[in-house]
């Protein structure tokens, strides 16, 4: 009874163990929902102006309001204008972003499972109490009960016993098992026996099974943790490569938004400029002007204003994305901030070597690292195969020390002494006739490895793929950036033609004013589109940077990685 009140000790022992395991905390909904919904402030949307039914135009004499051009500066876009650098902007999502958090538990969840494959080897100790009565009548021989001597050959077989037993026990890198045990226990007979006085026995064992072919060795056996410790390093990949993604995907958003300020600032001179043309057109309305020529400035002021109403929409759009990336608590995205960029673009020209690139991004790339780690896995996944088409030969061995007495003490006395022992030793031997399971095993782990192989050149092409064509965006946009400031220069100097020609008297036919009009529009797409070759060029070198592997070095992003074993 004393062992079974230790095992239930024991199990009481775990339950307090797992109670004290500390639970997660209840998930809150409204924990996240709070920042944005208290970020977002109260405001009434203003009702929006009819839609007009007849012309309004202020330079015909039929609306008294005179058009402005709205907000001169992208400043005035909104409430609360913050301009943050680049940099400020990738380490704050660094810290905070949602999807970097999700993919920042990957390895951390893989290396569980790391810890879970070592515990196999772990020691286990084991424990165990039992009771056993045995009351019944067998036929046998005659004895003698309550004086007299029966007719009938009967046996009476009554015995009481109570074991219990403890151990470690504990798998071996070597495929085996061994296990050392101690078991006590007391047995009462009936007294109609010869031995009427309980005797106490005392046991230490020892136990070894061990496979000689299949399951055997510590390649074999630890291969599930080697498989582990290639998938937690496969993870940690994952979550480079997320934190590449999104790195990238900010630099694109500020660059972009870099351009759309750019394209307000450009169609707000735009619209100006239309103005003052429609302003001149309307005091010479009486001389040379007709209502032909300040009808077309009407419609080119209204259409760019309309254009200057969408540009300014895409500055907030553009803004709120780069908030939802960032993630940052400073600045919700229901928040009336409006992020404004404060890096200035690159300007200079950038050298790069085409094989010096290609070399350093099969150094760099994740991918690539990944596939050499599938590679081993599947290496491993083949001598565990291999093995496995040998038979089954196992040695199994075991030696006890007894011991017996009257009492508890002299039988563990008795053992102690080691007269008495007890050997066992044997052989079994087991093999699949045809071996079929094993053989088909073997074949899938060659296939799967040959696989695996393949799939890494698949990836060596489609990374030099990558930096080629990214070098190339890198030249081409470098190339556009040129050409486009000089289209830039060759508008500006046809607008000012044409500005020269209007001071020197040349009749503001409807010819005329069109052509006006359409080369301030002219000019204003060439400042665009030299803006967005600036922009195409930062974007470009952020994808070279990427396809290399070194997007995280390039804007100063430390990660430390450990990828023992790897061939780069």
């Amino acid at each position: 009874m004393g062992m079974s009140k230790r095992r239930t000790g024991i199990y009481l022992l775990s339950l307090v163990a797992a109670a004290c395991t500390p639970a997660p905390p209840p998930f809150s909904p409204q924990a996240f929902h709070a920042p944005e919904r208290d970020a977002a402030p109260r405001l009434e949307t203003a009702t929006p102006k009819p839609l007009p039914t007849t012309l309004e135009s202020p330079w015909l004499g039929q609306s008294a309001t005179r058009p402005t051009t709205g907000p001169t500066t992208t400043g005035e876009l909104d409430r609360g204008v913050v301009r943050l650098a680049l940099e400020e902007i990738v380490h704050r999502a660094v810290a905070n972003n949602y999807d970097i958090k999700v993919a920042s538990f990957g390895p951390g969840i893989e290396e569980t499972r790391v810890v879970e494959a070592e515990a196999q080897f772990d020691p286990v100790f084991f424990a165990g109490a039992n009771a056993s009565i045995q009351d019944k009548q067998t036929a046998g021989t005659y004895f003698q009960r309550f004086g007299a001597t029966t007719s009938v050959p009967t046996y009476y077989d009554d015995n009481r016993s109570y074991t219990g037993q403890a151990g470690i026990k504990q798998q071996l890198v070597t495929g085996g098992q061994a296990q050392i045990s101690y078991q006590a226990s007391r047995t009462e007979l009936d007294p109609r026996r010869t031995i009427k006085d309980p005797y106490y026995e005392s046991e230490l064992m020892l136990q070894l099974s061990q496979p000689l072919l299949r399951e055997f060795g510590p390649e074999v056996n630890r291969a599930r943790i080697v498989v582990s410790r290639n998938n937690q390093r496969i993870s940690l990949l994952d979550f480079r490569l997320q934190l590449e993604k999104t790195v990238a995907e900010i630099e694109q958003t500020y660059w972009a938004l870099v351009a759309a300020e750019n394209d307000v600032r450009i169609y707000d001179e735009l619209l100006g400029r239309t103005i003052s043309t429609a302003d001149i057109l309307s005091k010479r309305g009486k001389q040379d002007v007709t209502r032909v020529q300040i009808s077309q400035a009407n419609a080119s002021v209204e259409s760019r204003r309309a254009i200057l109403v969408r540009a300014r929409a895409r500055i907030r759009d553009l803004s709120d994305q780069l908030k939802r990336q960032m993630n940052d608590p400073d600045y919700p995205v229901a928040s009336l901030a409006t992020i404004l960029p404060a890096s200035a673009p690159l300007e200079q020209p950038v050298m790069f070597d085409l094989q010096d690139q290609i070399s350093t991004a099969m150094l760099n790339r994740p991918e690539l690292g990944q596939q050499q780690l599938r590679v081993d896995s599947t290496t491993t996944i083949i001598d565990v195969a291999r093995n496995n088409l040998l038979p089954k030969l196992d040695l199994v061995g075991s030696i006890a020390a007894q011991g017996v007495n009257g009492n508890f003490s002299g039988a563990f006395k008795n053992q102690n002494d080691f007269d008495y022992l007890s050997y066992t030793v044997g052989i079994q031997f087991e093999i699949p006739i045809g071996n079929r399971a094993a053989r088909a095993a073997y074949r899938r782990s060659l296939r799967q490895r040959q696989q695996a192989v393949w799939s890494y050149g698949a990836r060596v092409s489609q990374v030099a793929l990558d930096v080629k064509t990214a070098l190339r965006e890198v030249q081409t946009s470098w190339e556009e950036m040129r050409a486009t400031r000089q289209a830039r220069f060759a508008a500006a100097d046809s607008l000012l033609a044409i500005q020269q020609r209007e001071e020197a008297a040349e009749p503001l036919t409807p010819t005329f004013v069109q052509l006006k009009l359409d080369t301030q529009a002219n000019l204003a797409n060439a400042e665009r589109a030299e803006s967005q070759a600036l922009v195409n060029y930062n974007v470009a070198i952020t994808a070279l940077e990427r396809a290399k592997g070194t997007l995280l070095n390039y804007n100063n992003i430390l990660m430390r990685e450990v990828m023992p074993g790897l061939v780069r």
